[in-house]
């Protein structure tokens, strides 16, 4: 099936965004391939891979897309900069290529400023219930371990160390998220804290964990803890099965 504009216009404008700095790498590059992957035929991602490696050819191909509606340009745009927050924070050259691509979009520099600035606000807010969840999940792990309620080891440690650089935390955030390492959030505590969120950012958090759960190398065990969570929160089970995939 061949691609919707909008859909040609959100791969493109997210490659502009992760190929910022010149180059495609590290977790922009595994978000933009299975980008790739969910939306493409097998027979037409190679040649978007190949376009991925160069920025030039990315703008004209952005440049000969047809606008979408105006009621879409939001959504295109937040999608790409979730590109920029996979690593961390968003660069001041990846929000310049924002611009130039709100530009193409119709949208003006001040308003798209202030959405990014949301959207980075709310990406924080996502991470911490990221990071809460994969501590909860660090210590089940530990505490189904042989020894009983035997701490992380230096592994999880670190798992979760990395995990937090690649979060959207400020630095005083990340370190608050490391004291999780010690005392995780009860199931409890984390499916309150969700059911008190806004519908659609308790949605996106739930999507957020799901997606960490299926590329983390503890698929099964995440599994089971996200349907614990989703049921805490009175989520049926099988809408928790839809969005873990």
């Amino acid at each position: 099936m061949a691609l919707t504009d909008e859909q040609a216009w959100t791969l493109t404008s997210a490659g502009l965004v992760a190929l910022a700095d010149g180059v495609l790498k590290g977790g922009e590059a595994t978000r933009i391939l299975a980008l790739a992957h969910a939306q493409l035929p097998a027979e037409e991602q190679d040649a978007w891979i190949d376009r991925f490696a160069d920025a030039g050819a990315l703008w004209e191909y952005a440049r000969g897309l047809p606008r979408p509606p105006a009621d879409r340009a939001a959504d295109i745009l937040r999608s790409a900069w979730s590109i920029a927050l996979v690593d961390g924070e968003g660069s001041a050259e990846e929000a310049e290529v924002l611009g130039r691509v709100g530009e193409l979009l119709g949208v003006d520099r001040e308003p798209l400023t202030a959405w990014r600035k949301a959207w980075t606000a709310e990406a924080g807010e996502l991470a911490q219930y990221v990071a809460a969840f994969a501590a909860m999940m660090l210590h089940r792990r530990a505490d189904a371990a042989r020894d009983p309620m035997q701490a992380i080891d230096e592994e999880g440690r670190a798992e979760f160390r990395a995990l937090l650089a690649r979060l959207p935390l400020s630095e005083p955030r990340r370190q608050r998220a490391l004291r999780l390492l010690d005392q995780a959030p009860t199931l409890d505590e984390l499916g309150g804290a969700l059911q008190l969120a806004e519908p659609e950012r308790r949605g996106r958090a739930l999507e957020e964990i799901a997606r960490q759960i299926r590329g983390s190398n503890h698929a099964a065990f995440g599994r089971q803890l996200f349907l614990a969570l989703a049921a805490r929160m009175a989520v049926p089970e099988d809408g928790a099965r839809v969005i873990l995939g």
